[in-house]
């Protein structure tokens, strides 16, 4: 069962590194750094984002384990948190091809300031995108962690689920940001983004539906 859990754990984060949330970010990222030819800079900024991200998957699990331990002493809560997980996930399916989606829409004032942030071509700033545009999206990604978070924070291995998850999900950035240092032009990452965007959201929308599934299964193997 844990070799399976870590599985789905690693999975899940890989998933999220591929959402067309995370996509249209580097893509936008991407032409602000194929301008930085310092090999120096290219990392400090590459680095200043991942640690950003990072950063901000730290302050959510310390605020939900601690809202989740509040509501643990109420049994009937897991089946809303399920139900509700359950209704996120059929909704990204059901939105897959809008291009303007209900629950992931960013607010225009927001999407100005990551903007001018990227334009900073900093890694201080760029460490603040990954703060800001973690913290703005969790509508985006957000509900797949937050799901593996209430069904593991018993877990005594939970901090290791939460790392091989948060690995999971830096590898495609990585990957994709390493290739940007190579030459691959930011609008390939966004073609990607809109031509694969109805899958990657359907993919998104089943592993919530399974994970909201596997936390009802497991309640009522507790009780």
């Amino acid at each position: 069962m844990v070799d399976v859990n870590f599985a789905i754990a690693f999975i899940s984060g890989l998933s999220i590194g591929i959402t067309p949330c995370i996509l249209l970010m580097l893509s936008v990222f991407g032409t602000s750094l194929i301008l930085t030819e310092e090999k120096r800079k290219f990392i400090a900024i590459s680095l200043g984002l991942l640690s950003g991200m990072i950063l901000a998957y730290i302050l959510i699990s310390i605020v939900f384990l601690y809202f989740f331990q509040l509501l643990e002493n109420f049994f009937i809560s897991s089946y809303i948190f399920a139900g509700i997980l359950i209704i996120i996930g059929i909704w990204e399916i059901i939105e897959c091809k809008k291009e303007h989606s209900t629950i992931y829409r960013t607010p225009e004032k927001v999407k100005t300031i990551l903007k001018d942030f990227i334009e900073q071509n900093s890694g201080f700033y760029a460490f603040l995108v990954g703060i800001i545009f973690v913290l703005i999206k969790i509508p985006c990604f957000g509900t797949v962690y937050l799901s593996l978070l209430y069904n593991l924070q018993n877990n005594p291995l939970l901090y290791v689920f939460i790392f091989v998850y948060l690995l999971g999900m830096i590898i495609p950035i990585i990957f994709l940001l390493v290739l940007i240092r190579l030459g691959l032009e930011s609008n390939k990452i966004n073609d990607v983004r809109l031509k694969y965007r109805p899958y990657l959201r359907i993919l998104s929308g089943i592993i919530l539906i399974f994970l909201a599934i596997y936390l009802l299964v497991d309640q009522i193997i507790l009780t």
